[in-house]
């Protein structure tokens, strides 16, 4: 994928969707939301990244959209700017696993843009008051365990997932609220 340089010399963006499979196929409307702005401002729209898991987070809670975070995969160039770009903002957890993804092998994330969505996920890290908010309520055993399950701390949160987890009474429901949003996804009720 080549560079585009601008007549002044800037090296514009790469738009990069958040290209998910969903449980009825693939929600085509973050890719084609990025092939508009590509064509609109001349950017470079990328191809590569997918998500390679099925998350079904359409029309689910937070707790559903927290259980089954979406993965990535795809090569990303180091040094390379990305900006995101997805059809609709719930917790911000996809845009916060795509730039995790992107920054992990070397790319710089500028910004992200949604057709639609919520105040709260617009910050996709939590803010400091947040994080200590969370830490302050759960202490350090909900943080391990998190880790554990899921690979990363609570600074790799968004500032909505971070507020939901803060605003849960203890450990175990958290836990338990997790568990049960597993369970429905893994044995959904029949018809």
């Amino acid at each position: 994928m080549a560079a585009l340089v601008s007549d002044r010399g800037v090296v514009a963006p790469t738009l990069v969707s958040a290209h998910a499979y969903e449980r009825d196929g693939v929600n085509a409307i973050p890719q084609a939301f990025a092939d508009l702005l590509g064509r609109r401002l001349g950017w470079p729209v990328d191809d590569d990244i997918l998500q390679v898991n099925v998350v079904s987070h359409t029309g689910a809670n937070g707790w559903s959209r927290m259980a089954r975070p979406a993965a990535f995969d795809g090569a990303v160039e180091a040094g390379r700017s990305y900006l995101l770009v997805d059809d609709f903002l719930g917790m911000g957890g996809t845009l916060a696993n795509l730039r995790g993804h992107i920054e992990s092998l070397g790319g710089v994330v500028l910004a992200a843009t949604t057709l639609t969505g919520k105040p709260y996920p617009a910050k996709l890290s939590p803010t400091t008051e947040r994080l200590l908010e969370l830490r302050t309520r759960h202490g350090p055993e909900l943080e391990d365990w998190w880790r554990h399950k899921f690979g990363y701390a609570f600074d790799s949160l968004t500032e909505s997932e971070a507020r939901y987890l803060a605003r849960t009474a203890d450990v175990d429901n958290v836990r338990n609220r997790l568990a049960a949003a597993e369970q429905a996804r893994n044995h959904p009720a029949r018809s």
